[in-house]
């Protein structure tokens, strides 16, 4: 049985399928012909993000999907501390499951960063992390491997991002 979860944003009637995100419909209001739910179309983006029009704004899904589960969410602060992150880093992976609120600098700690780089004028890797917007050394390398390690390390200690379900 599917099981749709009712919203509104914007004062539009919106329902989102529960367990597939990509299912969602909109309340449309014909006074010519019989209202009913129309199917909103998904438009995938080239960086891979899905959204949607709610007449007259674009929406990412990923938003929408986390407001229908947490109505109580303040979908239209686009603050740097109200952002939604997926935990997986796929961003057409748009579960409830895989859907989080972090602050910006939370939201970058999963990025695909390599976290060190080859220094010509030193011979060697440098490998250093952003931490509060600003880059922490963490020193400088013989073998890339020992680089590689020093950035995954300072990942496990700067990047956490605390439980906040």
């Amino acid at each position: 049985m599917v099981c749709y979860i009712s919203f509104s944003i914007d004062g539009r009637d919106l329902m989102i399928n529960e367990d597939n995100p990509d299912d969602i419909k909109i309340w449309k209001n014909n006074k010519y012909s019989k209202s009913r739910w129309n199917q909103i179309k998904i438009i995938t983006r080239p960086d891979g993000y899905k959204v949607i029009t709610i007449t007259p704004k674009l929406y990412r899904l990923h938003r929408i999907n986390y407001f229908a589960h947490n109505q109580d969410w303040n979908i239209h602060d686009s603050s740097p501390s109200n952002q939604i992150d997926h935990e997986d880093i796929d961003c057409t992976n748009n579960n409830i499951e895989n859907l989080r609120v972090v602050t910006h600098q939370e939201n970058r700690f999963n990025t695909k960063a390599k976290g060190y780089y080859w220094r010509k004028k030193e011979q060697k890797w440098h490998a250093r992390i952003m931490v509060d917007g600003k880059y922490k050394h963490l020193g400088y390398f013989v073998l890339e491997e020992d680089a590689r390690n020093a950035y995954l390390t300072a990942k496990e200690i700067y990047h956490v991002i605390p439980n906040r379900k």
